[in-house]
């Protein structure tokens, strides 16, 4: 979010650009191997990160919002199982997905190619975002290094100027996530799903039905005053991949909406996110990230 539908992580379940079913429907009994674009790029996207987008509120932010039927049942623990979970399924395989970042904001519209990769290392994966320079900016490259033990390292790289190579991408800092990425409306923290690593993780229950889905309900939020300081967000049940989110900020004004516009199986069983959708409210701006077919490695 400017805190990647994902819309990756709004955004890589945003962890990669896919989302493998899973067999295991109850997450406090089972684990689960399942993967999504940029939300496990956004499922850790869209991430999304879908990009993508909540929390122990009340112990953290005051609070539920108005919208929160005052018969919600939370539970920290179960909140806390379901986030490490989503956050250390690993992809199954490696991949490669194209496709194009439309950017909308009032009457001006900017399409910008690019390409996200996910490469599976023996305790860790990687997904690599890279997007192509246009008339007016560079191209950029945001590689994010997952592990199923620990929080998520950030590595990225800008062209000085259109046509220019890129240079090696180097390390961020936290302070450093809620840039954009490529000028669009996913965060770099989005693509990567950073939100799953905040100390206040609740699920709610009931959960609910979601573009035709049935959905876990989680809250996740941090202490911050400043930028995203909760994330409510609607998990797919079957793929363990977010599929909707809702942010906001340390005053509970909604600054971001996040969601999976088009999802298919294919014959290999496997989620593939054709579409998502990040809403930047606070900005009046759209960005649509579009897919291409998936490619396996």
């Amino acid at each position: 979010m400017n805190s990647l539908h994902t819309k990756s992580a709004f955004f890589n379940r945003a962890k990669s650009c896919q989302i493998v079913p899973n067999r295991a429907i109850f997450l406090n009994r089972h684990a689960r191997n399942s993967n999504t674009p940029l939300f496990l790029g956004l499922r850790r996207c869209l991430a999304l990160a879908l990009a993508v987008l909540g929390i122990n509120y009340l112990a953290t932010a005051g609070g539920l919002p108005a919208s929160t039927p005052a018969s919600v049942v939370r539970d920290e623990a179960a909140g806390q199982h379901l986030a490490n979970e989503i956050r250390s399924s690993m992809p199954a395989e490696n991949m490669e997905r194209s496709g194009v970042l439309v950017i909308k904001s009032g009457k001006n519209k900017t399409q910008i190619s690019v390409r996200c990769q996910v490469k599976l290392h023996d305790a860790t994966w990687e997904t690599d975002y890279q997007a192509a320079d246009t008339p007016a900016a560079g191209a950029e490259r945001l590689i994010i290094i997952h592990s199923t033990n620990g929080p998520s390292q950030y590595l990225y790289a800008r062209a000085p100027k259109p046509g220019a190579a890129l240079p090696e991408p180097a390390p961020l800092s936290p302070g450093q996530l809620d840039a954009p990425f490529a000028g669009s409306d996913f965060s770099l923290s989005d693509l990567g799903l950073e939100f799953l690593h905040w100390p206040g993780q609740c699920q709610l229950f009931p959960g609910e039905m979601r573009k035709g889905q049935p959905c876990y309900l989680l809250e996740s939020a941090n202490s911050r005053k400043e930028g995203i300081a909760r994330v409510k967000s609607s998990i797919d049940k079957e793929s363990l991949g977010p599929i909707y989110a809702e942010a906001y900020d340390a005053e509970g004004k909604k600054i971001k909406e996040f969601s999976l516009d088009s999802m298919k199986k294919d014959a290999r069983g496997r989620y593939n996110v054709k579409e998502m959708e990040i809403d930047n409210i606070k900005l009046n701006s759209t960005t649509d990230l579009i897919f291409d077919i998936l490619k396996s490695q």
